[in-house]
């Protein structure tokens, strides 16, 4: 689907008519129509509140991505923090028993006869 197409989509889900829409946006309904169109596209500044208008990113309005995370990124972002987790718990366990390790042979060594 191309940025007009989505456009287009967007302002009728949202049950605007293009002179409606242009006003919100303090513009005319001809850059509207042209954005529609085709024939021309918005700027930076539209964009962003086109997003905040339509509740969807930027990211949706320009490129058509969903605002879902892609689920094997999610899975792999969650076994990556999942084996930070369990090398961080290793550690700890690690100076924990030297610290304990330690303080027994201090407590030894001072109380020998």
């Amino acid at each position: 689907m191309e940025l007009y197409e989505r456009l287009i989509e967007l302002r009728k889900r949202e049950n605007l008519s293009q002179e409606k829409l242009a006003e919100i946006l303090n513009i005319s309904r001809q850059a509207v129509s042209k954005w529609e169109s085709g024939a021309s596209s918005p700027d930076i500044n539209n964009i962003v509140q086109l997003g905040k208008i339509y509740n969807v990113s930027t990211d949706y309005i320009l490129l058509g991505k969903s605002q879902e995370i892609d689920s094997s990124e999610h899975s792999d972002h969650v076994i990556e923090k999942q084996v930070r987790k369990s090398k961080f718990q290793v550690s700890g366990f690690i100076w924990l028993g030297l610290s304990v390790l330690t303080i027994l042979v201090l407590y030894f060594i001072t109380n020998l006869p």
